[in-house]
C-alpha cells in the first residue's frame, strides 16, 4: 500500500472536527507529503535542487543546505551601525515589513498580536480596539492591556489609539474604587 492510500484511509477515519483542526493548521488532505510546516523547517534529504547541484546530495536532516551554503558564501557589504542613521519613517517602514510577515500567519492569535503591535506603534488604518476585541471574542480591556504591555516593553509613548498614561492611571484608580 502506498503512503497516499494509507494517508487517505487515515483521513477518512478522522472526525469532522479533527479534519478542520488539521486543515486550519496548514495540513493539506490532498498532499500527504505536505506536513503543513513552512519550507525552511522541513526535512531536506539532500536531493539536488537542480541537475547541476550534485554537491547537495547527503543523508539525514539538513535544513535546506544549499540555501544555507549560498547564504554563507554571499558577498557581504558591512556597514557600521554608527555610520547609518534611520529616520522614524524608515524604522516604521522596516517594522511594517516585519509585521506583514506576522499577518500572514495561519494562527489567529499570532495575527492578533501583530495587530496589537501595530496599534502600539500607532500605524494608520487599523480597526479600533473595540472592533478588534469583538472580532476575536475578547474584551476591549484585554486588547488594551496587550497593547499597553507592548507599548511599555518597547518604551514608546502612547499612540493615537491609546489613552495617555495619566488617563490610564485615573481610570485604574476609579476602577479600583468601583470594585470595593
Amino acid at each position: 500500500m502506498s503512503i497516499y492510500d494509507e494517508y487517505q484511509r487515515f483521513w477518512k477515519r478522522l472526525s469532522k472536527a479533527e479534519r478542520e483542526a488539521l486543515t486550519s493548521t496548514g495540513f493539506d488532505p490532498d498532499r500527504p507529503d505536505d506536513s503543513g510546516v513552512p519550507f525552511a523547517h522541513r526535512y531536506f534529504g539532500g536531493e539536488p535542487v537542480s541537475d547541476h547541484d550534485e554537491e547537495t546530495r547527503s543523508e539525514g536532516y539538513d535544513i535546506n543546505r544549499l540555501a544555507a551554503n549560498h547564504w554563507h558564501q554571499r558577498q557581504r557589504n558591512w556597514t557600521e551601525v554608527s555610520e547609518k542613521f534611520y529616520s522614524q519613517d524608515d524604522v516604521l517602514d522596516i517594522l511594517r515589513k516585519v509585521i506583514a510577515v506576522i499577518d500572514l500567519s495561519p494562527s489567529a492569535e499570532v495575527r492578533l498580536h501583530g495587530t496589537c503591535i501595530k496599534l502600539a506603534l500607532g500605524m494608520p488604518g487599523l480597526p479600533t480596539m473595540t472592533a478588534l476585541a469583538n472580532q476575536h471574542k475578547l474584551t476591549r480591556a484585554a486588547i488594551s492591556a496587550r497593547v499597553k504591555t507592548i507599548q511599555r516593553n518597547l518604551k514608546l509613548p502612547p499612540s493615537l489609539y491609546m489613552k495617555s498614561d495619566s488617563a490610564c492611571a485615573k481610570l485604574s484608580v476609579a476602577r479600583r474604587k468601583k470594585l470595593r
